[in-house]
């Protein structure tokens, strides 16, 4: 049998889609993107498409998981290591601010699928499954560390969309540097100590 993932096909068909979703992320909005949209523009049927994928929101995973895919892989230097919340936010926000416009856009602009709100969920549940009982301090439930969870992605993922909104003109250093800091002093009173080593 031949696997899907290297199929010669398969790779035309999904790059074709991919072009064709970046010209159309790049004249409309997400919400206003339709899989006849894409696979139009692909050249393709939809028939094809859905042989491809179960949903448009997979072909936005996707896409998504590549992104992520590549800042673990190039970007993150201490990707096991949940304690390090000032680098990761500083690493991740130097990351985004480097992106092409298509994915400033795509993180910018809240839509049904909102890529910005996953792109942060992504990166924070990565850490977290490096992050074991001993992470936050005694005494902090389950519900009560996905409240903290959630106030530092969305205050990461404001953080890097105003900053878009603004213009820009904090240099990229020094807003991914106060966010490393507001995110890490934030929630350092709820963290344990790091192990020693």
């Amino acid at each position: 049998m031949i696997d899907r993932k290297s199929d010669l096909r398969v790779v035309r068909t999904r790059n074709a889609l991919r072009g064709a979703f970046e010209e159309l992320i790049a004249e409309t909005t997400l919400d206003k993107i339709t899989v006849k949209a894409l696979t139009d523009r692909a050249g393709i049927n939809r028939k094809t498409f859905y042989l491809h994928y179960e949903t448009i929101e997979a072909f936005y995973d996707e896409i998504m998981n590549g992104i992520m895919d590549e800042f673990f892989a190039y970007y993150e230097k201490t990707p096991d290591d949940p304690w390090d919340m000032d680098g990761h936010a500083r690493r991740f926000f130097r990351y985004l601010a480097a992106q092409p416009p298509m994915i400033e856009r795509l993180v910018c602009s809240p839509s049904f699928y909102d890529f910005g709100e996953r792109i942060y969920a992504t990166q924070m549940n990565r850490y977290r499954a490096f992050a074991d009982e001993l992470f936050w301090r005694e005494g902090i439930t389950p519900d009560q560390e996905e409240l903290v969870c959630a106030l530092i992605r969305n205050m990461a993922l404001e953080c890097y969309r105003e900053w878009v909104r603004a213009g820009k003109v904090v240099p990229v250093e020094d807003a991914a540097q106060l966010l490393g800091s507001m995110t890490l002093h934030s929630v350092e009173h709820l963290m344990s100590p790091r192990p020693s080593t």
